[in-house]
């Protein structure tokens, strides 16, 4: 719903376009009013269309639209349209509110007298109803006019409001597949959202799992490499210059220490775990330097 009353129909411009309305008789009102009834339209321009083109057939007027109404301007704004008087009347048009419901002849009607728009159109004839919603808000009106005098009865006033009830059944009922529509496109962001927030929980759930483990092997094995190395530094003192085979195996045994006490360092580095395969087999493995790499990136 517009905020002037009206309806939207996604936004989009109409522009005018011809159906062939067939079988049509002036004569055989009921007849033809039953196959509109009856037909199942693509869309509610499509339902507007043939529409009008039968108010055209049945009561003879050559000019009929489907307006919005702008009740604090007072102004209608066409949105469909049949001109087979080619007077120029198109979709997007703004056109005065204060038409009477039936007139034979405008000129006599003191408000369109002296409209500018009726005397450059030249209209003279004009019959219309109002299209209302099903909670009763009136967003519209459909129209029939034509330049010359032409004669409209009871019996036409009827035939456009009938046919009015039928455009409002279309329109509200594009309304609501396009609501649905807007609506299932929602659930299914909201649900892609979800998956993806529900990734992303089990990512953190991963990398948290993967922290604690780090900090724990490195806890755990820094603690005895701390007496590791201080042992071998000891021993390392006590060496006599000429044991150079024990000497050769205690510098091993250090930079081995080393090593290890490097890789423990590394651990505690670690923020955004990257893994590989280890070896040859699926099983995988953390890849320490990757991911102090992709830290130092981050940093």
């Amino acid at each position: 719903m517009a905020p002037n009353g009206g309806l939207v129909w996604g936004g989009e411009m109409m522009c005018a376009t011809s159906i062939e309305v067939s079988n049509v008789s002036s004569a055989d009102p009921v007849r033809a009013l039953s196959a509109v009834a009856e037909r199942g339209f693509g869309s509610a321009r499509e339902a507007a269309q043939a529409v009008l083109g039968l108010i055209h057939e049945l009561v003879g007027l050559r000019i009929c639209v489907v307006s919005r109404v702008d009740l604090a301007a007072n102004t209608l704004t066409v949105i469909e349209s049949l001109d087979k008087a080619n007077t120029g009347i198109e979709t997007g048009m703004v056109v005065p509110a204060n038409a009477p419901l039936q007139e034979y002849d405008l000129d006599a009607h003191p408000a369109f007298r002296s409209s500018p728009f009726r005397a450059r159109i030249g209209l003279r004839s004009y019959i219309s109803v109002p299209l209302a919603r099903s909670d009763g808000t009136v967003w519209g009106t459909l129209a029939a006019t034509d330049t010359e005098l032409r004669a409209t009865t009871e019996a036409h006033l009827q035939t456009l409001t009938v046919f009015a009830r039928l455009l409002v059944f279309e329109f509200e009922r594009e309304e609501q597949r396009d609501a649905l529509a807007a609506h299932a496109k929602m659930l299914a962001e909201r649900l892609a959202m979800a998956e993806e927030l529900e990734e992303e929980r089990l990512r953190a759930v991963r990398l948290q799992t993967v922290l604690e483990a780090t900090a724990t092997v490195s806890h755990e094995v820094n603690n005895p490499l701390t007496v590791l190395l201080l042992r071998l530094g000891r021993l390392v003192k006590r060496l006599s210059p000429e044991d150079d085979d024990t000497a050769d195996d205690l510098e091993t045994a250090l930079e081995a220490a080393d090593e290890i006490q490097r890789v423990t360092v590394q651990l505690r580095s670690v923020v955004q775990p990257i893994s590989t395969h280890y070896l040859a087999s699926k099983a995988r493995m953390l890849d320490l330097a990757a991911s102090i790499k992709d830290r130092r990136r981050r940093s």
